[in-house]
Formats: structure tokens, C-alpha cells, sequence
């Protein structure tokens, strides 16, 4: 045997001439394959202007003076290329990439294996730490499920668990790295959506209740600035709302409307008319929803301008649409008197509960029909001021016509 098993380091035979030449190549060979660190693993032909030691592994398919050495260690030696071949398991750091590879007896793969266990600590461009052992800095990710083909089943589903409980299962979501909002099992077995202004004083802004999966709690404030904060479809179903108060008392659940003019950092007091709270109901007509004016609704109103520990007035309103119209129409009132009215500011029923008829002079009756009408003859004599409709005409209780 003339040379070494692995390295192909020449031996000095024992009557060989010029033993300094073979010596110094095997040093040659020692000085660029021991501690093997190449400059780059991505050219196919040599660099323009190598340093004397520079070191590369040949891109395949090599061109120019690094044709067919493919996956060699190219070594510039005096300005002149020597090339190595590698056998399997060689290892090289390869500088511009600060990556160790290894030759696998076909292709310089990163060493890595195809396998990684109980890793201490793993970062992917930045450090891991004790409190962060697996971080990631980078602008995007992806995570794809493995196809039938490639031997899965197509789905992709991420599993996190929690020791108990008592413990925190969440997503927090961070600006410069102070959280501002969290989704998840937070301290229960309950799905929290969390937000927060400064990292520190945190609400809960929607929780589903896991031991039913049927409540759902919401916070005291939603505010929004603009449009609806809350619309639901039902497909199918009885009703869509429900309230329950479990109490010691004679108190049930409340529904509260609040109205105030102004802004919500200056909010000012409202004025007579101003809608407290309103309900609309509104139909299909076979191309849309309707909306504004039709429907039907019943609304609380402001009765007064309202003033600051002193008048507080309110009335209740109801609108209805008429068949072959689009628009409602006020038709009944409570007023702040406690007053029944009718058609507006018409009361038909004050608050000491006494009807009031409508008024109208002699030269004012409306038609008669249909019979049964009750009106108060505003010009009659003492004793002719009530008048019944017969169908036909208006008589007096002694049953003249009124005239």
C-alpha cells in the first residue's frame, strides 16, 4: 500500500529518492483536508481572484476549471487548482453560509440529520434562551398540510395543552413586545378573547363558557364608533335571544338603552325628542331587507331637554305601516303625563284613566260609519254634547241628529 486508507496520504518508502518531495505533499494534503473550512458550496467554476489556501466545494455541474469536480474540495495552491474527492461522513464549516455540512456520498447536505430530539434550545434567526428555548424571527411562516400523496391525510391541526386546568393555554399578541391582546384557556377551561391598552391592566372582552359550550359572557362596555356592533343570522330556530337572572329578588333581566349627545370623551345632555332606545322590526320584500322609516317599532323617547338632577321626562312611542305604504306612522303614545294618546299628542286616556273623546263642532262630524263611534260635540247645547254614530248619521243620546 503507497498511501494512507482515507486521506490518500502518500507513504515514504524506505529506499525511495527524494524523500522531502513526498513528504511534503502529504503536509500539502494535511493543511487543506484537516479542519476542512471552505469559502463557499455554491460555485460551479473558479472565483476570479483566490487567495493562496482558499478552499471551495464545487457546485455541480462544475464548468471551466471545476469541470467534472463536481462536489470536490477545490484548494488554490500557487495559483493553481488541486482537488480532493470526499468520501462519506467528511465534514466541512462552510464560512459564508456559518454552516457546518456534511458529505453524505452523493451531496454536501447541512449536518443536521433527518432527525432532531430533546433539543435544549432552537433559534431560527435569533437566540433562544431559558424563558424562550424555541424563538423565531422572521416576517413569515408556513405550515402546509402533507398531502394523500406524500403519505398524510391532507389535514393540519395544531395541538397545545395545558398541565390543568388552573393553568394558561393562550396566544398573546404583542406591540414591542407589551401585549395588547390574548385568545385562549386563561386561567380556566373557558375561550377568552383578552385585550389590553398597555400590557398591564387586561379585560375581558368575550368568553365562552366551556362547561356548556351553550353561554356566552360578555363584557359590561362594547363600544364601537361606527355601524352595528352586533348582527346575527338564524338560519332556523324559535327565537334568538334569552335572558335568565338567578336572584334572591323580584328582579329580572333588564335591557338598558343609553343616549347621550355630544362625543364619548364630552358627551352632553339630551334634548326633547331624542330617542333613548329604540326596537324596529323590519321584513323581506323579495329583492332586500327594508330599512328606515318602514317596519314597525316602538320607541323610548326624551318628553324634555334634559337637565342634571331636575327634569328627567320620557315618553314611549309606537309606529306601525300601513297596508299598501312604505312609511310608518306614530299610533299610539305614552306620554310623560302618563297620558294614553293616539295619532300624536292626542289623549284618549289620561292618567286619572277617564277617557277623553275627540272634539268636533256640529259643522266638523265625520262619517258616521262605522256605527259605534263616541264623539264630543264641542258646539252642542247643555245637554246635547255626546254623540253616537248610528251607521249613518250622529245622534245625541235622545236620539236626535245632531244638527
Amino acid at each position: 500500500m503507497t498511501e494512507t486508507t482515507h486521506l490518500g496520504l502518500p507513504f515514504i518508502e524506505g529506499s525511495q529518492a527524494q524523500k522531502h518531495v513526498t513528504h511534503n505533499e502529504a503536509l500539502r494534503m494535511l493543511d487543506a483536508l484537516v479542519m476542512l473550512a471552505a469559502r463557499d458550496r455554491d460555485l460551479a467554476s473558479p472565483p476570479v481572484s483566490p487567495a493562496d489556501g482558499d478552499r471551495y466545494i464545487v457546485k455541480a455541474p462544475g464548468a471551466g476549471g471545476f469541470a467534472g469536480k463536481d462536489n470536490q474540495i477545490a484548494v488554490c495552491d500557487g495559483g493553481v487548482w488541486t482537488f480532493y474527492s470526499p468520501q462519506p461522513g467528511w465534514c466541512c464549516y462552510v464560512t459564508d453560509e456559518a454552516a457546518l455540512v456534511v458529505y453524505d456520498g452523493s451531496a454536501w447536505q447541512i449536518a443536521t440529520g433527518t432527525v432532531l430530539q430533546n433539543l435544549a434550545l432552537l433559534g431560527v434567526g435569533t437566540t433562544a434562551d431559558a424563558t424562550n428555548p424555541l424563538a423565531a424571527k422572521l416576517n413569515n411562516a408556513l405550515f402546509a398540510a402533507k398531502t394523500v400523496a406524500e403519505g398524510g391525510d391532507g389535514h393540519l391541526r395544531y395541538k397545545l395543552s395545558k398541565e390543568s386546568a388552573g393553568k394558561t393555554l393562550s396566544l398573546l399578541f404583542q406591540d414591542n413586545y407589551s401585549g395588547r391582546a390574548e385568545i385562549g384557556l386563561t386561567g380556566d377551561d373557558c375561550f377568552h378573547f383578552k385585550i389590553s391598552p398597555d400590557g398591564v391592566t387586561w379585560s375581558d372582552a368575550l368568553v365562552l363558557d366551556g362547561s356548556t359550550g351553550a353561554r356566552i359572557n360578555l363584557p359590561t362596555t362594547v363600544q364601537a364608533d361606527t355601524g352595528m356592533v352586533l348582527t346575527i343570522d338564524l338560519q332556523e330556530g324559535n327565537g334568538v335571544f334569552q335572558a335568565t337572572r338567578y336572584a334572591n329578588s323580584s328582579n329580572a333581566p333588564v335591557f338598558f338603552g343609553r343616549k347621550a349627545r355630544g362625543t364619548r370623551a364630552s358627551p352632553a345632555a339630551v334634548q326633547a325628542g331624542d330617542t333613548l332606545i329604540g326596537f324596529r322590526g323590519y321584513g323581506y320584500t323579495g329583492s332586500q331587507f327594508v330599512s328606515g322609516p318602514a317596519g314597525a317599532a316602538f320607541l323610548l323617547l326624551a318628553a324634555e331637554n334634559w337637565v342634571d338632577s331636575a327634569a328627567y321626562g320620557t315618553q314611549i312611542q309606537f309606529f306601525t305601516t300601513g297596508n299598501g305604504t312604505t312609511s310608518s306612522a306614530e299610533r299610539l303614545r305614552i306620554a310623560d303625563s302618563g297620558d294614553l294618546q293616539m295619532g300624536g299628542a292626542n289623549t284618549v286616556i289620561n292618567a286619572s284613566r277617564h277617557p277623553v273623546l275627540r272634539a268636533y263642532t256640529v259643522a266638523t262630524l265625520p262619517a258616521a260609519s262605522p256605527a259605534g263611534q263616541l264623539i264630543y260635540v264641542s258646539n252642542g247645547s247643555s245637554n246635547r254634547r255626546l254623540a253616537v254614530s248610528d251607521g249613518s248619521a250622529w245622534r245625541f243620546p235622545d236620539g236626535n241628529v245632531v244638527s
